[in-house]
């Protein structure tokens, strides 16, 4: 961690020169303060487990790969981060995004409902339903009740960081990042997740022909062979989801 407290909080490799020059021209362009924050890598992730209460698996039939488990606990010690300095809300957000327009001001979470877990902050996936609520600078929230994937850029609030603690410490890490804030427990009762349009971030991938390398892509074709194998309910489940995700609902924007 770089920098005085502050609500913005930008995960990142300590190698990684390139993605932090890119963050610092992309956060400097509006004068939004920010702190990266070192990514635990797979050299410190026992260590870094051990003081979140968080169980690994580290066997070869693992779930996670070691960078997966790193990418995970790097979330998770912002949400315990968070709530140990007794933050009102955080920003999180990874190392390739862009930001749109009027950032600044819409990182100043000052228009969330009360009873808000997480604002999904990034232009990813689609939108099904839901009863928009106008806010500032010309955006919309939404309530977000489809899975999605994707945690490059999202608000957390002091509840929503209690309530997801309270799902993963003390238990064996078996989900990646996204997973854990859009997917497992997003239609539960007790768990408020909205939506942020046009989103304020995108991942480089996304709108860049030439995007940064990605440092999961061998992790998770490393642990691929160690899925548990689907019955084929859960494959046309699984199918199902994704064709939803591709063609239904209305894509979230980018402004």
């Amino acid at each position: 961690m770089h920098g005085t407290l502050t609500h913005n909080y930008v995960i990142s490799l300590t190698t990684a020169e390139k993605r932090r020059q890119h963050i610092e021209n992309e956060f400097g362009k509006q004068n939004i303060p920010f702190s990266f924050f070192d990514a635990v890598t797979p050299s410190n992730i026992e260590e870094v487990a051990k003081k979140l209460n968080i169980i690994l698996d580290r066997s070869p039939k693992a779930l996670l790969s070691d960078t997966e488990i790193g990418c995970a606990l790097s979330h998770i010690f912002l949400w315990h981060f968070m709530l140990e300095n007794q933050l009102d809300y955080i920003n999180i957000f990874e190392d390739d995004i862009h930001l749109g327009e009027n950032a600044k001001e819409l990182l100043e979470i000052d228009y969330l409902p009360g009873d808000t877990d997480v604002l999904k902050l990034e232009a990813n996936g689609r939108i099904f339903g839901g009863e928009p609520s106008k806010v500032k600078c010309n955006r919309e929230i939404i309530p977000l009740t489809f899975k999605q994937s994707g945690a490059a850029g999202y608000t957390l609030t002091p509840k929503g960081a209690k309530y997801l603690l309270s799902k993963v410490q003390n238990k064996q890490l078996t989900l990646p990042a996204d997973d854990i804030l859009f997917v497992t427990f997003l239609n539960q009762k007790d768990y408020n997740v909205v939506q942020l349009l046009p989103g304020i971030c995108v991942q480089d991938f996304i709108i860049n022909p030439n995007p940064f390398e990605s440092s999961l892509s061998a992790g998770r074709a490393q642990v691929s062979h160690n899925q548990i194998k689907s019955s084929p309910l859960e494959k046309i489940k699984k199918e199902w989801i994704r064709v939803k995700r591709r063609f239904f609902g209305k894509p979230v924007p980018f402004k």
